[in-house]
């Protein structure tokens, strides 16, 4: 599989919160949390400022 390293585009910007709620931790046999729990400032540092020159995306 080919792979690219590249800036991520403003219109790619919205999953970065389904990203998010997909990568928390919930225990086998537990009820997946709200959707709104992402909203929390615990869990916002990692998407709240996101652009920034730095900023890159892994293309498949």
């Amino acid at each position: 599989m080919d792979y690219k390293i590249r800036e991520i585009r403003k219109n790619e910007y919205s999953v970065l919160s389904d990203f998010l709620y997909e990568a928390i931790f919930i225990p086998e046999g537990m009820d997946k949390p709200p959707k709104s729990i992402i909203e929390q400032p615990e869990l916002q540092v990692y998407i709240k400022d996101f652009g920034k020159e730095d900023d890159w995306c892994l293309q498949k």
